[in-house]
């Protein structure tokens, strides 16, 4: 729930990374389970498309 009300924070236009995400959700070096969280999503109100990799992809 966390990792969602941080990515609802993503301002439009603007990206963030997964770590960023999971260090903001207090799950520093998590990364990966930002990732798991974001792909079994079922809600259309967290803009997911605003995550990406380190290498900003």
């Amino acid at each position: 729930q966390k990792i969602y009300e941080v990515v609802k924070q993503i301002p439009q236009g603007k990206v963030a990374t997964y770590g960023q995400v999971a260090e903001i959700a207090g799950l520093a070096g998590q990364a990966r389970l930002v990732g798991y969280a974001l792909h079994a999503l079922n809600q259309d109100n967290v803009p997911w498309q605003r995550v990406v990799n380190r290498n900003g992809v």
